[in-house]
């Protein structure tokens, strides 16, 4: 359904991002095959229109906007949601669309009644939307991402020590359904996610996953004290089941504000021949180990965080490169992250910076960017 949003693609031209590059190439045959790079990603959530003015954002290499860019979808927020994330200093900015950034989906209409007025109304302000993301895809690098597979090389000149690094993010935008939204999915038609899963070796085929929703049972809402008591989460089970089989380092995600924080997960089941998990039902019982599981941060009853991040600069910061204090072991951990940000809360919801390594991109992972531009660029 997405990728019918994003039918309008001209081919990529400008060479920051994913021509073959030469120099790329050039370090890629003289470095070691295992050669990789630390990059640092700013990961943010639900900011609802907010530009964010009483954060002062620190550099990042990459900006995962996790979906609900705007309060009501109408042009005049995504313009001040694509001003903020231009005043972020970092080359490249990747967000998705959610229930909040509704009149971007096909055939979404706020009251089934409309009168013909109203249609005009909307339809001429979400072509407006439609004009600003692309005007911010062609000038400041802000692209907005349908469903699927995206590879990226960072750009070598972009400044410091991640360029050259390629990266691979697998993005879902939609929830499962609550209100009259768009972007959801009816619980009773169970979603089909298709995230690529990791190899029998252990090596992951995507290093992020960023989606809207969170996976049942992390970071959704569960244990949570509502009007009637103790809730159940809001997460998706098909969701955790993918994202068990995939085991990206991170998965990052919003949507439920309350629910703020990261964990580290350790999976449960050994990986078999295929790749995938054992022949255990795909429940969390299953999937996750909680005794080796921890959580990082989290909104606490206190007016500090709890865990073991540290602030820095307006963000939340967590380090899960092999020599950092929440090293997250590809194929048998994962650090799910939830973005959802309020920063005037208390106590607050900051963004999240997380550091990792990457490989250094060859030749296939230059042109499998490209291809993934020329997709993107509109």
């Amino acid at each position: 359904m997405l990728h019918s949003i994003f039918s309008f693609v001209r081919p990529y031209t400008r060479s920051s991002f994913c021509r073959l590059n030469p120099r790329i190439l050039g370090r890629r045959k003289l470095s070691s095959q295992h050669e990789r790079r630390k990059i640092r990603i700013m990961i943010l959530s639900d900011t609802h229109g907010s530009e964010l003015k009483d954060l002062s954002l620190p550099r990042a290499d990459v900006v995962l906007h996790c979906g609900d860019l705007t309060k009501n979808s109408r042009s005049e927020d995504f313009q001040r949601t694509l001003a903020m994330l231009c005043a972020i200093d970092a080359p490249l900015k990747l967000a998705i669309p959610d229930n909040h950034d509704f009149s971007l989906e096909p055939d979404y209409w706020i009251v089934p009644a409309q009168t013909s007025e109203d249609e005009d109304e909307d339809g001429a302000d979400a072509k407006a939307s439609w004009e600003l993301l692309r005007r911010a895809a062609r000038r400041d690098s802000i692209f907005l991402l349908p469903q699927g597979m995206h590879i990226f090389v960072l750009p070598l000149d972009a400044g410091g020590g991640g360029g050259g690094a390629r990266l691979r993010l697998f993005t879902s935008p939609p929830t499962p359904r609550l209100g009259n939204w768009g972007f959801q999915y009816d619980r009773s038609n169970p979603r089909k996610w298709a995230i690529p899963l990791i190899t029998p070796k252990g090596d992951g085929t995507v290093d992020v996953v960023m989606t809207h929703g969170p996976p049942r049972g992390i970071r959704d809402g569960t244990g949570m004290m509502g009007q009637g008591g103790m809730v159940a989460g809001a997460g998706c089970a098909g969701l955790l089941a993918a994202v068990e089989c995939a085991r990206p380092r991170v998965h990052c995600f919003g949507y439920i504000h309350g629910a703020w924080g990261a964990e580290l997960v350790a999976w449960k089941r050994e990986m078999d021949a295929s790749g995938a998990g054992g022949p255990s039902a795909p429940i969390f019982g299953n999937l996750v180990h909680a005794q080796r599981s921890r959580v990082v941060a989290s909104l606490p009853l206190a007016s500090e965080t709890t865990g073991g991040g540290e602030e820095e600069a307006g963000c939340f910061a967590v380090d899960i490169s092999p020599d950092g204090e929440h090293a997250v072991e590809r194929g048998s951990q994962t650090l799910f992250v939830n973005a959802a940000v309020e920063p005037r809360s208390r106590p607050r919801r900051m963004p999240w910076l997380v550091d990792m390594d990457l490989p250094v991109a060859g030749e296939e992972d230059a042109a499998a960017a490209a291809e993934t531009m020329s997709r993107l660029l509109l």
